[in-house]
């Protein structure tokens, strides 16, 4: 999962063997960070340049060079999409996003020390119960 932060260089390089029509879908978020938080939005092809410099309109397109290409870049917070045509969510308290990191930490349950032994011996008394009946 790819977390870019709006401003954020980006370019991927690839060894492409035959030209023609090709597919490279990233999977990830857009990070926004606003004065009341921090925002994701999922990427999608208008956020990047294809292979000849071109805004992109969708994941395919005719790359029409072999060799190491950069097929997808972002340069500095370009190309743009308006914010309301992006998907935009919060981040909960409990999540923290960095740029090209998954999201690290989630909220942890707490089990108080004694439901591990209790649970064990239940679980060993159902047993012991079971395998008596036959």
């Amino acid at each position: 999962m790819l977390y870019l932060d709006e401003d954020e260089y980006f370019s991927m390089t690839a060894n492409v063997t035959s030209s023609g029509y090709q597919s490279v879908i990233l999977s990830g978020y857009l990070v926004q960070r606003r004065s009341d938080g921090t925002y994701v939005a999922p990427l999608i092809p208008q956020l990047f340049y294809g292979w000849d410099g071109t805004q992109l309109s969708s994941w395919r397109q005719n790359i029409g060079a072999t060799g190491s290409q950069v097929i997808l870049s972002r340069s500095g917070g370009y190309p743009k999409v308006p914010r309301e045509e992006l998907f935009w969510r919060k981040v909960s308290d409990f999540e923290h996003v960095k740029a090209g990191e998954k999201v690290v930490a989630m909220p942890t349950l707490q089990v108080p020390s004694w439901i591990l032994p209790v649970g064990v011996l239940l679980v060993s008394a159902v047993l012991i119960y079971w395998l008596w009946k036959k």
